[in-house]
């Protein structure tokens, strides 16, 4: 797969693929991947390179079911976004410049212990 240099559009569906080679990022000029109908649980991580890929085909594959169940979480509140912000950037803010709700919501803010929030504030 990895001399095909050229080669701007790959077609792989109904195979029972389970998994990709990593060589596929060699595929410099690919701008179309369809492998919907296969057996897919994982792609490999080379596949961010494809800079040119435009199209992704990957309906109907194991992967993508997990995928969709891991996106069927609850997004966060209004409330939860702007009090979020406000701590994020250090907004400063008077009491009369925010409804009540919000300012007592900010009041309960914590320190997130989480490293990849900075040490930001985390809300409740």
């Amino acid at each position: 797969m990895g001399r095909l240099h050229q080669l701007r559009s790959l077609i792989l569906c109904e195979n029972q693929l389970q998994s990709l080679p990593s060589s596929i990022s060699h595929l410099r000029r690919l701008r179309s991947l369809s492998l919907h109908k296969n057996q897919l649980t994982t792609l490999p991580p080379e596949i961010v390179t494809l800079k040119g890929l435009v199209e992704l085909s990957l309906r109907d594959n194991p992967l993508v079911v997990r995928f969709v169940q891991d996106m069927t979480y609850d997004p966060p509140s209004l409330r939860e976004l702007a009090a979020r912000t406000i701590k994020l950037f250090r907004i400063p803010y008077k009491k009369r410049d925010l409804p009540p709700g919000l300012i007592d919501y900010l009041n309960c803010a914590c320190r997130c212990v989480n490293p990849k929030c900075r040490g930001e504030c985390a809300i409740g």
